[in-house]
């Protein structure tokens, strides 16, 4: 928002994939979203890193396969370089290790291909605003992923993470927002808000991406030594 003319500063988008039609089909109907501003494509890792650099971009459309490369060690570079930009996967891969992927990777978002063009531009002002969003076709899959850790017992979580706070970090890992989560567990979104705060602190981070990533860090390790050592 412009604090002079109290307009609305478009999203800056930058679109990577290497089919041209996608790209094409991308900016065209992105292009009738007058609050998103196509900056440019990219068919390369190369030619994407060299576009953001040139235009620093406020989101990035992402495949998970760009030709020869993985979009996931694009989104880690991406993320290490340039760690104000919002990564959001466009990609027709469904596949839950490649979600699973995506998050250990501190990307914001993971949508399918086949999401409805007003989807896809909700997703990047969802992106740009610094919140985590995940295709609704997933849910199932990422319930089943947090579930089966859950089952795996209760020695999986670090000992002062309590289950309180495991609940929250699983319901962001499954890229609710706090109005869902408030929903959810029948407490207002400030409370919601306010417990969140006091996790992110004591685990130093900052981002709902991280608590994502943090939650699938403790899932997968066995003796919680992950989520121990973010608590020192």
């Amino acid at each position: 928002m412009n604090q002079v003319t109290g307009i609305r500063a478009p999203i800056r988008v930058l679109l990577i994939d290497d089919s041209i039609l996608t790209l094409q089909g991308l900016k065209t109907f992105l292009s009738t979203a007058p609050h998103i501003e196509i900056l440019g494509i990219a068919r390369t890792p190369s030619e994407a890193f060299d576009a953001i650099q040139a235009h620093q971009p406020d989101v990035v459309l992402l495949e998970a396969r760009v030709g020869q490369a993985s979009g996931i060690d694009v989104c880690k570079a991406m993320r290490e370089s340039h760690p104000n930009i919002g990564v959001l996967f466009f990609t027709a891969h469904d596949d839950k290790e490649l979600l699973r992927a995506a998050i250990m990777a501190d990307a914001h978002g993971y949508l399918l291909k086949g999401a409805a063009a007003e989807a896809v531009a909700r997703s990047i002002e969802i992106v740009a605003s610094g919140r985590a969003i995940m295709d609704q076709q997933l849910t199932q899959q990422v319930i089943t992923w947090v579930r089966d850790g859950a089952s795996a017992g209760q020695e999986r979580i670090p000992y002062n993470c309590s289950k309180d706070d495991r609940q929250l970090l699983s319901l962001v890992a499954l890229g609710k927002t706090n109005k869902e989560i408030a929903q959810e567990l029948n407490l207002v979104p400030r409370v919601v808000a306010t417990r969140l705060q006091k996790i992110y602190k004591r685990l130093k981070i900052s981002r709902r991406s991280e608590a994502a990533r943090y939650y699938v860090q403790l899932e997968k390790d066995p003796h919680g030594r992950e989520g121990v050592s973010h608590q020192n």
